[in-house]
């Protein structure tokens, strides 16, 4: 009788572990598995960069790995490409506040979610391959070189196309290939909670014979970047602007001054102080080869909100203050300019310009350049 329970329980956890990958693979709300690859990403990029205003955006429709993949194909046509993460996503010449006015003629925005070093040295790397472009404009955020590990691409391996470059952008500016702690990230992401319910979501718009979530949408009108619409929505210029509802959420709710708030959202990363030898080594190394392919590299830092800033003796806070100095060292060292700082207070940013404790608004952004003119005079 127990055997009996036990290989009951053991064929419905195999059952449903089968339909979940099922699922999640062929349903694939990320385009990271069944929809990965082919002529997707490279038709996505192609009528970005054709449209008026832009086109309809969501992880459904396209991960913005496999995004910036097919984008990083057109980067002749830009005066600046920039890398990074979310924090600068935002940056771009479409509409008004205009990101580094001056500094850029034109932007091409390669940036994409929880962007860290691996992402770096990939589009690094097909930028110059591709292009080069004239600048490449690197968001570094706080904990970029900071991590614990030294392994650098869980995210990428997420994409295939996008991680296929992986190795040679290691090989052409690092001149070595880093061991691979983390092959399975891609397959355990089939069982991944978040990406199921991603799954179902996307698999019940096309039930509902909703197709815009798996094809290319223009938008119509010119995007008020400071409003936003209905929809999140990709500039042809690569930037993003978010729904005007999540705008409007950020306005309305005041950012928390619970310091536990912060420490539980940084995670781990409190723990962090300075930056780790091993990705200073790496990024001197990847802005060395910037500079070699005749390209300018210029460090961008985007600043937290003034509220994580107030608990000045936190591990949080030392560790941020502690990783810009050696950023800027390490600009100063290979004469690369580092402009903006993690305390708004240095750029002049308002305690309303910010969607979260870490993601600063247009406004506070197109600040950066700014005040980096007035400290120049």
């Amino acid at each position: 009788m127990n055997l009996l329970y036990i290989r009951n329980i053991f064929t419905i956890v195999v059952t449903l572990l089968t339909a979940i990958i099922s699922l999640n693979y062929f349903v694939d709300p990320g385009a990271i598995y069944y929809r990965s690859g082919g002529n997707f990403p490279d038709m996505y990029a192609k009528s970005l960069l054709e449209s008026d205003n832009g086109l309809l955006w969501s992880s459904n429709i396209i991960s913005d790995r496999e995004l910036a993949l097919g984008l990083s194909s057109h980067v002749e046509s830009a005066d600046c490409v920039v890398i990074g993460s979310s924090s600068v996503m935002q940056i771009g010449t479409y509409g008004e506040p205009r990101s580094l006015d001056g500094t850029c003629n034109t932007i091409l925005n390669l940036a994409v979610s929880g962007g860290g070093i691996a992402d770096h040295l990939i589009l690094t790397y097909l930028a110059i391959k591709n292009g080069p472009p004239k600048k490449i404009i690197l968001g570094v955020g706080a904990w970029i070189l900071a991590n614990k590990s030294e392994s650098m691409g869980s995210s990428v391996k997420l994409s295939s196309r996008y991680s296929a470059n992986y190795e040679d952008a290691q090989l052409v500016i690092l001149n070595s290939i880093q061991e691979d702690k983390v092959s399975l990230a891609k397959y355990l992401n089939l069982i991944n909670l978040e990406y199921t319910k991603k799954s179902i979501s996307l698999l019940w718009k096309w039930v509902s014979g909703n197709n815009s979530f798996i094809g290319i949408s223009n938008v119509t009108k010119k995007v008020e970047v400071l409003i936003g619409t209905e929809s999140a929505v990709e500039l042809p210029d690569g930037s993003l602007v978010y729904p005007y509802a999540y705008i409007n959420t950020a306005k309305e709710i005041p950012i928390p001054e619970d310091y536990f708030y912060y420490k539980n959202r940084t995670g781990s990363r409190s723990g962090m102080l300075a930056s780790n030898t091993y990705f200073i080594d790496i990024y001197d190394r990847i802005l060395s080869y910037i500079i070699e392919s005749g390209v300018v590299p210029i460090v961008v830092l985007t600043p937290y909100h003034e509220n994580l800033w107030k608990f000045k003796d936190s591990n949080i806070v030392m560790s941020m203050s502690k990783n810009e100095e050696i950023i800027r060292q390490l600009g100063k060292k290979l004469g690369v300019s580092v402009i903006g700082s993690y305390n708004p207070k240095n750029l002049g940013c308002k305690s309303n310009e910010f969607y979260d404790f870490q993601h600063a608004t247009r406004e506070c952004l197109s600040r950066i350049k700014m005040v980096e003119k007035n400290k120049n005079k």
